[in-house]
Formats: structure tokens, C-alpha cells, sequence
């Protein structure tokens, strides 16, 4: 049977009695489902290694496996992303942040697992931009909820070397996309903040200094300790995140080496309040 046990009052539980490198019965991947949507993150502690066949299959059991456009470090299963450091500063993980919202169609979800952890440190905090948007005031939510935000791969290729050497070329023709400022989850239909600090860039529709003012309190907003959940790896672990209800960041203060490997699932694009009630 499936345990479930949450971890902080906003976000994060660790699920137990799930051997993730065997093949999982319908009820258990419902099981982890229904977790991933009231919790936004998920832990699986005492994991073998997997295999990027098993992994990949874990990732299936949930969607569609996602290619990224960004491979630091190429593998022969290109839905298999390997991310290897000695250091965090620099690379844009230690940021507040959504994956690859400048795409039109974000990634659902990613799976991620801890092939090799860091003599010390090397942690990963998740925050709920559910919480976050709860949090805010009546006036404000109801400002934000009618309100979109362009997103860039641009700033953060600016403060990253990976990005642009990984890029190249391409980095001048990217396309950028606009999302609602408040998205409204497909399945459980809760209303998350979509701000992050990689890759949001203006509110639009506002001067810049409206757009430069609301979205400073906003990534400001989302830093409360309130809204997080921090989680220190062991090899072997694997965390599951909905990409559209958490943000996270790569704690930077590990100097050895750290490697992590990870799928991600298709999404789709972003519906705010009125496209929701519309549809």
C-alpha cells in the first residue's frame, strides 16, 4: 500500500513503499498522481540507481517524455537530461525558477534523481506558487488574475555560460512566450502564480515601471519561507515536481561533485482564470 506522508503545511511529501525500478500497477500510479497534485513535489528516499530505460519509464507512466533543447551533457536516450557540476553559482539553478517557461509549452512535470551527491550541501528547496498566490491580497489577485508576462531564455543565457556555449546560434533567434500572470491547473483547477526569476522578464500591457515594480514584489514574494519545502538528497533519491504549481532552486553551496539525472513530461500552454472559465 501507497504511504503518503507531507512534509510542511504548503508543499512536499515523501511517498514510501514505491520501488520506482519495477514496473508500477495502475493503482499505484494513481496513487502518485493524486499525491503529485495536492503536494506539488514528491519524494521517493531509498531508490536504486535507476537505469535510463527505468527511468524513462517512470516518466511514462505520467505523460509524454519531453526533449530539452538545453543538454549540458548529451545522452544516447535524449529524453534522459544528465546535469554534472562542482559548483552551482552561475548556471541559473540557484534562482527561483520554473523550467523553460519561455516555451509556449512548458514541461508538466520532472522527474529528477541523485546519482552522486556533493561531500556537503547541494540541497533542493521547492516553493508553492499556489501558497504564494493564496498569500497575496484580495485586490492584488484579482489585479494579476487579468494580467500576462513575457518569458526569455535571454537573461538567464546573459548570466550563463552552459546556455550559451549549449546554444550557440540559436540563442538570437529564440522565440520568447507570453503567459498568464495567475495559471489555473488543468486537473485540480487551483490558481498558481507563473512568475520566476530566470526566465519572466515584464508584465505587459503596463509601463515599465509598473511591469518592473509588480513583478520585483512578486519574485520578492515567492522567497517566503512559508511557502517551501528544502530537501537533502541521498544517492539513489528521486523527486517528482508539477512544473506548473512549484518553483524550485538548486541550493549553491556544494564544491564536489554533484550529479543528477532527469526526465521531463510534455506540456501544454498555460490557461489564466478567463481562458479557464471560457473553456
Amino acid at each position: 500500500m501507497v504511504e503518503v506522508r507531507k512534509l510542511t503545511g504548503a508543499i512536499g511529501a515523501e511517498i514510501r513503499e514505491v520501488d520506482l525500478s519495477t514496473e508500477l500497477p495502475p493503482s499505484t500510479v494513481e496513487a502518485i498522481r493524486t499525491a503529485l497534485n495536492e503536494n506539488y513535489v514528491v519524494f521517493f528516499r531509498d531508490q536504486k540507481p535507476l537505469s535510463e530505460e527505468e527511468h524513462m519509464r517512470v516518466g511514462r507512466y505520467f505523460g509524454t517524455l519531453d526533449i530539452s533543447e538545453i543538454q549540458p551533457k548529451p545522452s544516447a536516450n535524449r529524453e534522459v537530461l544528465w546535469m554534472e557540476a562542482t559548483y552551482a553559482q552561475g548556471r541559473g539553478a540557484e534562482y527561483w525558477h520554473r523550467d523553460r517557461t519561455y516555451l509556449e509549452a512548458p514541461p508538466m512535470g520532472s522527474i529528477l534523481q541523485c546519482m552522486v551527491r556533493p561531500e556537503v550541501g547541494g540541497d533542493t528547496c521547492w516553493a508553492s506558487s499556489v501558497a504564494a498566490y493564496d498569500a497575496l491580497s484580495e485586490p492584488i489577485r484579482r489585479l494579476i488574475d487579468g494580467l500576462s508576462a513575457l518569458h526569455s531564455i535571454r537573461p538567464l543565457a546573459a548570466r550563463s555560460q552552459d546556455v550559451r556555449d549549449t546554444l550557440g546560434e540559436k540563442l538570437h533567434t529564440w522565440p520568447s512566450a507570453v503567459h498568464p500572470l495567475v495559471e489555473v491547473h488543468p486537473e485540480s483547477g487551483v490558481k498558481a502564480l507563473n512568475v520566476n526569476a530566470n526566465w519572466t522578464t515584464e508584465i505587459v500591457g503596463v509601463s515599465q515601471e509598473e511591469s518592473r515594480m509588480l513583478l520585483d514584489f512578486l519574485l520578492e514574494h515567492v522567497k517566503r519561507p512559508e511557502f517551501h519545502v528544502r530537501f537533502h538528497w541521498n544517492v539513489g533519491d528521486v523527486a517528482f515536481w508539477d512544473n506548473r504549481t512549484a518553483l524550485h532552486c538548486a541550493i549553491a553551496d556544494f564544491t564536489t561533485r554533484r550529479v543528477m539525472k532527469r526526465v521531463a513530461l510534455v506540456g501544454h500552454p498555460p490557461k489564466g482564470p478567463r481562458e479557464a472559465k471560457a473553456a
